[in-house]
C-alpha cells in the first residue's frame, strides 16, 4: 500500500500493458482551492460601478480569438504556438492557467478513436511522453506530453482531440469545525438506531475524494482503527493519500459517527479517469456496499443524465452499491438561459448588461484581492452536431474599462471529440477590482441554451438558480444531496445547489427532479481544527445520508441499492413543496425509529443421549 504506483490496474482493458504512472512527484491536480468567506462575513468589499461598467465597450471585440487546432483546446493550442518560440514561455502560460506540470510535460486528456489507444500510447511514448490512466472504454487516456509534442500528438489519425484533464471540484463551502461527533446524528435521529443494535456491521462505505490529510491520527478515534486507502493520483503513492486537503477526512469523519461499525475505504482522485480507476477498485476488488463522494464537475456531460458519470454511476448500482454524491454549492453562482445576443454579438444577461461579474446581486460589485482563483465554465446544448461556436473570457475592471484577463476558444466546427463547451482559469491579480466574464458568438445559426458556473469565489451579479446541479449530481442512479443548516428548523443553505437537471442535450426545459434529499451543513469534526467555524456545504451533507444509508443496510443486509434509497426517502421529513421538489428533494434526512432489536438467544449446547 505504501509503495509507488508503477502501473494502472485496468479489469478488462486491452491498454494494461501500456499504462505507467510517473515517477515524478507532482503537485496534486485536484482544483480544491479555498473559496473566501462570505462579504458578510468580512471577506470582499462591495464597490458601486459607473454605469459604462454595464457593457464591455468596443474592447469586446478582443475577446474573440481564432480557435487554433480543431483537435486541441484553445488553452494547449495556446501553449503550443508560445512553445515553438519558447518551451520556458509555455511553462510560464501553463502555470497561470493552473494546468499541472511535471518537469516539461503537460497533463492532458486526450479522446482517441474506439479501438486506437495503443496507437496513441505509443506515440505519446515515443515523443517522450507517458500515458498514465484511460477511462470510458478505452477511448479517454490521461498522459503527460512534453508541451513541445503537443501539435506530433495531435497530428495522430488515432487522436480525436487533446484537452485540459476534468479536474474534480470540492463542494465544501470552505467552513469548519471542533469536535468529535456531527450534530447531524441526532437531527437523524441515528442515536435510537445506534442503541437498538444497528451501527453499520458488516457494511462497507467508500469515501472518494481529493485528499485525506490526517487521517491516520484519527485512526481508533474518530474514525476505525483500521482503514483501507488506495491513491489514484497521477505520481502519487498510496502514501500520499493523507496530503492535499482534509476534506475527505472530514467526509469519512460524518460516516463513522454515524455508522461507527462500518468498514470505511477512502479513495483519492484528481480527475474523472481517476474516478472510473477508484470505482473499479472498490466495486470489483473491495465490493463495498457504498458510495460517498462530494465533489463535482461542470462542463463533461450536457447534465441531462447522460453520460459518463451517469454510465458510471449505474454500472456501480448494477453491482448492488448505492451512491451518495454531493448536489453542488452553485445556487447562486450559476447562470442560465437562452443566447441573447447584442449588436456586437456578445451575450445579454439582462437588458443593461452584456457581461456578468461577481457581485451582491444590486448591481454593486465585488473588489477581489490579488491571489484569488477565479474559474468559471460554460456549456451549452450542442452535444450531437457540435457546430454552434461561443467563447468566454474572463474580465478585470481597471477603474475606467473592462480588460480581458484570458479567453477560451475552443473549435466547435464538428470535429471529433469536440464538446461544446468553454473553460477559463486565472489567479486575480494586482490590486483589489472587479471581475467577470463575457460569453461571444464565434459562429452559430441558433440561439442555444446556455449554462455558466463560476465556482467558489462569491456570487454572481445575475443568478439563474434552477438547474445549478453539478455533473455526477444529475446522474438518475445516484441519490444526489441538497445541503440544510443543522440547527431546527432546518433552513436550506443559500448555496446548495438547485435542479432540475438539464432537459435532454442540455436544454433548458424536460430535466429530471433534483436532488433527491437533504443532509446537513454546518456540522463539527475534528478534520477542521477552528472552533468559530463548522464544515458545511452540499459536502458535509452527503456522508451524513452514505452514513444512514449504513445504518439501514445493516439492519436490512438483503436491501439492493434502490431499496435503501427508497427506504431513506419513505422516512425523509418532508420540506417545501408537497413531495419531492428541486430544492429539498424528498425532504430533510431523518430515519425515523429503528426496527425492533432482535432479540438475541443464548443457546445451550445440546446434550446427546446415550
Amino acid at each position: 500500500m505504501n509503495g509507488r504506483r508503477t502501473r494502472r490496474t485496468h479489469r478488462g482493458s486491452p491498454v494494461i500493458l501500456f499504462l505507467v504512472v510517473s515517477l515524478l512527484l507532482l503537485t496534486s491536480a485536484v482544483s480544491s482551492y479555498a473559496a473566501p468567506l462570505p462579504p458578510s462575513a468580512g471577506g470582499f468589499e462591495v464597490v458601486k460601478l459607473p454605469p459604462q461598467a454595464l457593457s464591455m465597450g468596443a474592447n469586446l471585440a478582443q475577446a474573440q480569438m481564432a480557435s487554433g487546432n480543431p483537435k486541441m483546446d484553445s488553452e494547449l493550442a495556446r501553449l503550443m504556438t508560445i512553445s515553438q518560440v519558447s518551451v520556458a514561455q509555455a511553462l510560464d502560460q501553463a502555470q497561470s492557467s493552473a494546468l499541472r506540470l511535471a518537469g516539461d510535460r503537460v497533463q492532458v486528456k486526450i479522446t482517441s478513436r474506439p479501438g486506437g489507444a495503443q496507437n496513441v500510447i505509443a506515440a505519446v511514448a515515443a515523443a517522450g511522453g507517458e500515458v498514465t490512466g484511460s477511462a470510458n472504454g478505452d477511448t479517454w487516456l490521461q498522459a503527460w506530453l512534453p508541451v513541445g509534442a503537443l501539435d506530433t500528438i495531435a497530428a495522430q489519425p488515432d487522436v480525436d482531440y487533446i484537452s485540459r484533464p476534468a479536474e474534480a471540484i470540492l463542494l465544501e463551502d470552505s467552513t469548519a469545525g471542533l469536535a468529535a461527533t456531527t450534530e447531524g446524528l441526532v437531527a437523524i435521529n441515528g442515536p435510537a438506531w445506534q442503541s437498538a443494535g444497528y451501527r453499520g456491521a458488516g457494511v462497507k462505505v467508500a469515501i472518494i475524494d481529493a485528499g485525506f490529510m490526517g487521517y491516520a491520527a484519527l485512526r481508533g478515534t474518530d474514525l476505525p482503527a483500521s482503514v483501507t486507502a488506495k491513491n489514484f493520483v497521477d505520481g502519487e503513492t498510496d502514501a500520499q493519500i493523507g496530503s492535499t486537503t482534509v476534506h475527505g477526512t472530514a467526509c469519512a469523519e460524518v460516516v463513522h459517527d454515524i455508522a461507527p461499525n462500518a468498514s470505511i475505504y477512502l479513495a483519492k482522485i484528481g480527475t474523472d479517469i481517476d474516478l472510473q480507476e477508484a470505482v473499479t477498485w472498490l466495486k470489483d476488488t473491495q465490493h463495498v456496499d457504498i458510495i460517498s463522494t462530494s465533489l463535482g464537475w461542470y462542463i463533461l456531460t450536457p447534465g441531462d443524465g447522460t453520460g459518463f458519470f451517469a454510465d458510471l454511476v449505474q454500472s456501480a448500482r448494477n453491482a448492488g452499491i448505492f451512491w451518495a454524491t454531493a448536489a453542488g454549492n452553485d445556487r447562486q453562482a450559476h447562470w442560465g438561459g437562452t443566447f441573447n445576443p447584442d449588436a456586437s454579438g456578445s451575450h445579454k444577461f439582462s437588458s443593461t448588461q452584456n457581461l456578468n461579474y461577481f457581485g451582491p446581486g444590486n448591481g454593486n460589485a465585488y473588489n477581489i484581492p490579488s491571489g484569488y482563483p477565479i474559474r468559471v465554465s460554460l456549456r451549452w446544448d450542442d452535444w450531437t452536431a457540435v457546430n454552434q461556436n461561443y467563447d468566454l473570457s474572463v474580465v478585470r475592471w481597471n477603474g475606467a474599462g473592462w480588460d480581458i484577463v484570458a479567453t477560451s476558444s475552443n473549435p466547435q466546427n464538428g470535429g471529433a471529440g469536440q464538446t461544446p463547451a468553454e473553460f477559463v482559469a486565472v489567479t486575480s491579480y494586482g490590486s483589489a477590482t472587479p471581475y467577470g466574464f463575457v460569453v461571444k458568438r464565434t459562429s452559430s445559426n441558433r440561439n442555444v441554451n446556455l449554462e455558466i458556473f463560476a465556482p467558489k469565489v462569491a456570487r454572481l451579479d445575475e443568478i439563474v438558480t434552477a438547474r445549478s446541479i453539478a455533473n455526477l449530481a444529475d446522474a438518475p442512479a445516484a441519490m444526489t444531496v441538497a445541503a440544510l443548516d443543522v440547527t431546527a428548523p432546518y433552513p436550506q443553505e443559500s448555496y446548495s445547489s438547485e435542479g432540475p437537471t438539464n432537459g435532454p442535450g442540455g436544454t433548458a426545459g424536460g430535466g429530471a427532479i433534483k436532488p433527491d434529499i437533504s443532509g446537513y451543513a454546518n456540522v463539527s469534526t475534528m478534520s477542521y481544527p477552528n472552533p468559530a467555524q463548522k464544515f458545511n456545504g452540499t459536502s458535509s451533507a452527503t456522508p451524513h445520508v452514505a452514513g444512514a444509508a449504513a445504518l439501514v443496510k445493516g439492519a436490512n443486509p438483503a436491501f439492493t441499492p434502490a431499496q435503501v434509497q427508497s427506504f431513506l426517502q419513505g422516512r425523509a421529513a418532508d420540506m417545501g413543496a408537497a413531495g419531492k421538489d428541486t430544492l429539498f428533494g424528498y425532504g430533510r434526512l431523518y430515519l425515523g425509529a429503528p426496527p425492533k432489536a432482535l432479540t438475541r438467544v443464548r443457546f445451550l449446547p445440546l446434550m446427546l443421549q446415550q
